[in-house]
């Protein structure tokens, strides 16, 4: 048999049960008869289904209707209980762990590997401090190669002081949680306050972590009424302790005299020539204390309190400024701006003019606007102005304010 005659059987083949495939269907197709609808089946009669058993399904349903109708009004009665404790229990590890954050090796909540040491700066409770920090040289002789590091050009070396660190156990009267929240995230450039939040680039906190901060910020706040005496009690230590500042002076100067006038005999030059510097610089420290403090004694109540609250950010220097320490430059004059605006020469007036600006200045200062909002005279607001309405009685406001309007 060869090769097509084999092809021509297979084909053969195909046909022939392709041919039956299809016989059988037809044939199955007839004999297939369509089944009756299960709607139309006869079903059980009433007497075989109302029984003993469709009485117990329907008893238990009851029951269970009666369980859900008792169940319900229960739940929605201690849902909000329940939502409150978990929102409380929420909040209380959140301060929890802002407590962590803040505190530093002195503290029970300290902890190496997460612990910020807020409070090495801004005290144990929150009620302020100071901050070490490094000025850098501005002065144009420093633009001049050799100067820069020159001991021999003091105004061009770098400079140690030490920068007022605010209180924070009343920064939610000055600032809302939003406002903090940023200044922990971007921190204040060209201060000791570093940027903490990674939103900024530099920091290391989350978003959850900022909050946490903020949430233990505000359980130490203290009470208004206790904010606001500290503030009235400070105008009055501020003139104490301009006092202070000279008498302490007068017993460096009298001790650098007796260290000189008690100098060994055997003293070599070198040594007695330090106790005479020492002498003079503590001669010079003592006068700038007795012109600070006669300063101090001219000034309005209104004055004191704008270097207490308001020159930090609008008096350039202010922050660190020490009568006493003749190596860091004096401060400028008060209100010529920094990390604020200038202040002076009218120039609230103008963004405030008239008694209605004056109104407007008032308010300004005591309640502020959000950020992004108008204020004054074209005014738009960062958002970095606190507002002191919490910290301060209309009548400390209203002296700012007539301060500020005269600078």
């Amino acid at each position: 048999m060869n090769f097509r005659t084999v092809l021509i059987v297979i084909n053969i083949a195909a046909l022939a049960i392709i041919a039956g495939v299809v016989l059988y269907r037809v044939l199955s197709l007839r004999k297939n008869v369509e089944p009756t609808p299960a709607n139309l089946d006869p079903y059980l009669n009433d007497n075989d289904l109302e029984n003993r058993r469709l009485e117990r399904a329907l008893g238990w349903s009851l029951v269970f209707v009666l369980i859900t109708a008792l169940a319900l009004p229960l739940y929605f009665l201690v849902e909000p209980s329940r939502q409150v404790k978990a929102e409380d229990s929420f909040l209380e590890r959140s301060v929890e762990r802002g407590a962590v954050l803040f505190a530093n090796s002195q503290m029970p909540t300290y902890d190496s590997t997460k612990s910020l040491l807020c409070a090495n700066c801004h005290g144990a409770q929150g009620e302020g401090g100071a901050a070490p920090f490094v000025l850098q040289p501005e002065s144009d002789l420093c633009l001049v190669e050799q100067n820069k590091g020159n001991a021999d050009v003091p105004q061009c070396l770098p400079q140690q002081v030490s920068w007022t660190a605010p209180a924070v156990n009343s920064v939610l009267q000055r600032y809302s949680r939003g406002e903090i929240k940023h200044i922990l995230n971007y921190g204040r450039p060209g201060s000791p306050m570093p940027a903490w939040g990674i939103k900024s680039g530099k920091g290391v906190l989350n978003s959850q972590s900022i909050g946490d901060l903020v949430n233990y910020l505000a359980s130490i706040q203290i009470a208004d009424s206790e904010i606001k005496a500290i503030s009235t009690e400070a105008v009055g230590e501020y003139r104490t302790g301009a006092g202070e500042v000279v008498a302490n002076a007068q017993d460096s100067l009298a001790s650098a005299k007796q260290d000189l006038a008690e100098a060994p005999a055997s003293s070599s030059a070198s040594q007695l020539a330090s106790l005479q510097v020492s002498v003079t610089t503590a001669t010079a420290q003592l006068a700038a204390a007795e012109a600070y403090a006669a300063e101090v004694g001219g000034l309005s109540e209104g004055a004191i309190l704008f270097r207490l609250n308001c020159a930090r950010c609008h008096t350039k220097g202010w922050a660190y400024y020490d009568p006493t320490n003749l190596k860091v430059p004096a401060p400028s004059p008060q209100g010529s701006g920094a990390y604020g605006p200038s202040l002076r020469d009218g120039s609230t007036k103008i963004q405030f003019p008239g008694l209605a600006g004056e109104q407007g200045q008032f308010d300004w200062v005591a309640v502020g606007v959000p950020a992004n909002e108008a204020y004054g005279i074209r005014g738009i607001s960062s958002g970095r102005m606190p507002h002191f309405a919490g910290m301060l009685s209309e009548a400390q406001i209203k002296a700012i304010v007539a301060y500020e309007r005269n600078l």
